[in-house]
């Protein structure tokens, strides 16, 4: 783990907005995960795909599911991409 430094000339008001933002941040995300998970569901759902299967190429893309099974692909990598960051998130520690 590295160390991140940021001078203030007031460390007590930084630190505060600091770890408001952080919580903010993670807050929006959880929202957007929360969002974007029902609607891989919901495709997965109405595709009657497993998303493990499509992931590994595994699902066959047909003329009439193809622009829908692009669609869930690509929300299945905004959900990991999110996931990701999350975790960056709760990580971090703020230290005085």
């Amino acid at each position: 783990m590295k160390i991140i430094s940021i001078k203030s000339m007031s460390p007590e008001k930084t630190i505060p907005l600091l770890e408001t933002a952080v919580e903010r941040e993670k807050n929006i995300i959880m929202d957007s995960l929360k969002t974007t998970r029902e609607k891989v569901d919901a495709l997965a759902k109405a595709l009657a795909v497993d998303i493990d299967k499509l992931m590994k190429g595994e699902v066959q893309h047909t003329e009439a599911n193809d622009m829908k099974l692009i669609e869930l692909e690509g929300e299945v990598e905004i959900l990991k991409h999110l996931e990701s960051e999350l975790k960056e998130l709760e990580s971090l520690e703020i230290c005085e």
